[in-house]
């Protein structure tokens, strides 16, 4: 049975969301069920299929690498990691998650896995967890509410508890209070909200802010007992003062055994010494959340007054949040609410401003030291919330208590029903609420999420949005840049005025290797050249074609180089010496190209110039076999620009060698066995400058939102790839009448694409005819 607390009496305290205790300790409590060992559907979190808010997460680089919570914390990407889901597991195993009841009808009713408390439990850069909570032997903070400090008002907290006692200085007001055999009430909320999980890892709790200290006021909920105004003032302040950035209340008033309503009371229906309390709740909300428990009773038709004082006070909202107590089940394996049943009064005028949670769990109990209790109500419900405001302070601690509030309202998971409004909090990110679920239920790894477009600072002042900040080494490159950037950071900032951090890395677009079969077969096939396997000059990998101006007796040709469109265009003047058994060839050439040359971008304009030089030297050895030899060096000269700070004019070459076997088996037939390295920058390096994390934090707060210019940091990358495409193969062509051929190739590519231990092959077949 539910034993149902709620207290109505002539201007006194109830407990707006007190629910009834089932006294069953955790041991022997049946409705409990062990969670599968599995982390979001195999796959982890699908960020793509979030539509409950603006999520900008598109772009060649955020597509690989999406973006990162905290430097100290962790990237979605990392989420779908075997290391990560093992975490996850073991998070999920834990007493605390475990929790899993069947209540309303509804089954897998996880409270702390629907609020997705278990991904941010389980965000560690090391592997180990205890007691769920990821070890932090590196030194990174986890996401425990380190160094934040937590409000609320409630009955008095058993401070020898283990909850509280396992950390020195857990409470900050009232700490050497046993309140044995009075009311669990204060024991509980404090637990859910930053419980620090008990000794020996067995405790069915551990709070959301588990490392948060708590400035806890007090009030009695005991029969007789009278609410004072001025003393509710006091408490405000004296949290105020402690800079804690919510302060969580489980009350509500009534007068004449009715409850207070936004429709029955105002202002002046509060009593003695209410504007004192609403002065300092005014002082504390400009910079600071109160959150409020909604009523239990399903049967009013209006918000409790004290959950929806906004209504009255509208200037209260920008520090306001209101909880309502809606069971959900949750399905992990693809991330979804299934189900909800709500177990209070809905969010009504309060909507606005209104999150849910299920307020069905256990809590600490005041009977001895490690004793907890199932219980339900709004009570259990609204602690989660201003827990979550704890956690979100460590991460974001350049963002105020009401941007954080923004936060879990901008990104509370409102899936499960049709959202009547929709409320805008910065331009281009707005949510969807109504006046049961408001906003919805409190998701608080999204919270943690970029929300909006994200956007970085460059060092000249400029802000670039992340979706179009992208890196290219292109095809000389190879993954040099990636190897560069390895381990440098990128500071950015969300919509919403959120600061995180993410590998450089994942910003450069890595070129595929040179299709050296199809681009190498269409040359061929056009009679330029007897290779088929041959890769492509300067020009060619530029999609250049030849066409000849000038062709002298003394071998001299002049040539236009052009891809059809203008947009690449060129010259190259060269020069043939034939001696009979000798060929010498010499090439001089010079390009341009208005959207850059070689797939090479860094943020500047987008022309580039290029000159090359081309030696060829094919020597008649005797009974049928050639030698030849042949190599290109150029300098290309890119621009730079966004984060790109300076650029060295970037060298680059390729060269080859081939020995012929004329007529081995037939007449007319060529056996080729080649080696080459195909084109790759030689020299050359760009000084890459981006703003670290703590520099975005300084913009987010700084009141003309620049970032300081100590807060850049430049390195030197180089063009040059660790390891250079090589490729060995063979050729055979065979005529097939006067006037067509064929040829077999067949090429083996180590280090393909310039990439260390890439390897390829390619196979071809060739044929054609000459007219």
């Amino acid at each position: 049975m539910e034993r149902k607390l709620g207290r109505n009496f002539s201007m006194t305290v109830g407990q707006g969301g007190k629910g009834g205790p089932w006294r069953a300790h955790l041991p022997a409590l049946a409705a409990l069920m062990m969670l599968s060992a599995c982390g979001g559907g195999g796959g982890g979190i699908d960020l793509s299929s979030v539509t409950r808010f603006t999520l900008n997460l598109t772009g060649p680089a955020l597509t690989q690498m999406q973006a990162a919570l905290d430097a100290a914390f962790i990237t979605p990407a990392e989420m779908q990691t075997p290391q990560f889901q093992a975490r996850l597991a073991t998070v999920r195993a834990a007493a605390p998650f475990a929790q899993s009841y069947s209540v309303n009808g509804l089954t897998n009713v996880k409270p702390l896995q629907a609020s997705r408390l278990d991904w941010v439990r389980a965000i560690d850069r090391e592997s180990g967890v205890t007691n769920g909570v990821p070890d932090t032997p590196d030194g990174l903070p986890d996401l425990t509410g380190a160094g934040v400090v937590l409000g609320m008002i409630d009955s008095p907290i058993r401070s020898t508890h283990e909850q509280f006692a396992t950390q020195a200085g857990k409470l900050l007001a009232n700490p050497g209070s046993v309140h044995e055999g009075t009311d669990e009430h204060g024991t509980f909320v404090a637990s859910i909200m930053a419980g620090t999980g008990g000794v020996g890892g067995t405790a069915p709790v551990m709070g959301y802010a588990p490392a948060a200290q708590i400035y806890n006021g007090e009030i009695s909920y005991q029969p007789g007992a009278t609410l004072n105004y001025t003393t509710l003032g006091g408490i405000m302040d004296g949290a105020r003062a402690a800079g804690a950035v919510a302060v969580n209340n489980s009350w509500t008033v009534s007068s004449g055994g009715v409850p207070a309503t936004v429709a029955n009371s105002g202002i002046g229906t509060m009593g003695p010494n209410f504007a004192t309390y609403l002065a300092a709740l005014q002082a504390y909300t400009a910079n600071g959340v109160v959150v409020f428990a909604q009523f239990n009773d399903t049967t009013q038709t209006s918000s409790s007054f004290m959950a929806g004082l906004p209504a009255e006070v509208p200037g209260l909202e920008q520090g306001w949040l209101a909880v309502i107590n809606v069971v959900a089940s949750y399905d992990a394996a693809t991330d979804r609410i299934t189900g909800v049943a709500r177990r209070s009064l809905g969010c009504l005028e309060a909507a606005r401003w209104c999150l849910a949670a299920t307020g069905y769990l256990q809590g600490a109990d005041i009977d001895n030291d490690t004793d907890y209790v199932l219980g339900s109500g709004t009570s259990y419900a609204a602690p989660q919330v201003t827990g979550a405001l704890g956690l979100l302070a460590q991460a974001f601690p350049g963002l105020t208590p009401a941007q954080l509030r923004n936060r879990l309202l901008a990104s509370a998971d409102n899936s499960f029903f049709t959202p009547t409004h929709v409320l805008e909090f910065v331009p281009g990110v707005e949510h969807g609420y109504n006046s049961e679920f408001g906003h919805g239920f409190l998701n608080v790894r999204d919270a943690l999420i970029p929300i909006g477009q994200s956007v970085t600072a460059t060092a000249a002042g400029v802000v670039i949005p992340l979706d179009e900040l992208t890196l290219a080494g292109g095809m000389l490159a190879g993954d040099a840049l990636v190897q560069g950037l390895s381990g440098v950071s990128l500071g950015f900032r969300d919509q919403m005025a959120g600061s995180f951090a993410t590998p450089m890395a994942g910003f450069v677009a890595t070129a595929a290797p040179i299709d050296v079969a199809s681009a190498a077969h269409i040359n061929w096939s056009r009679g330029e050249g007897e290779r088929l396997l041959v890769g492509p000059d300067g020009a060619e990998a530029n999609g250049l074609a030849r066409v000849t101006l000038l062709e002298g007796d003394a071998g001299w040709h002049l040539a236009a180089l052009t891809d059809g469109t203008g947009i690449a265009s060129g010259a190259a003047l060269g020069r043939d010496w034939d001696t009979g058994s000798r060929r010498i060839t010499v090439e001089l050439a010079a390009m341009q190209g208005r959207d850059g040359l070689f797939g090479i971008d860094l943020g500047g304009t987008d022309a580039a110039e290029a000159v090359s030089a081309t030696v060829g030297l094919r020597q008649d050895l005797g009974s049928g076999i050639e030698l030849a030899l042949e190599g290109e060096i150029g300098q290309i000269a890119p621009s730079a620009g966004g984060v790109v700070t300076d650029v060295s004019a970037l060298s680059y070459a390729r060269a080859g060698v081939e020995l012929v076997q004329r007529s081995l088996w037939r007449r007319g037939d060529r056996l080729s066995v080649f080696v080459d390295t195909p084109l790759g920058a030689v020299a050359g390096q760009a000084a890459v400058t981006l703003p670290s994390l703590g520099a975005m934090q300084a913009a987010a707060v700084a009141a003309d939102g620049a970032v300081p210019a100590s807060g850049f940091e430049t390195v030197a990358v180089s063009f040059v790839p660790e390891a250079r495409e090589v490729n060995l193969g063979l050729e055979y062509g065979m005529p097939l009448s006067a006037q067509g051929e064929m040829v077999l190739g067949w090429s083996y590519r180590h280090n393909a694409g310039h990439v260390a231990g890439q390897t390829d092959r390619v196979a071809a077949l060739g044929w054609r005819l000459r007219f």
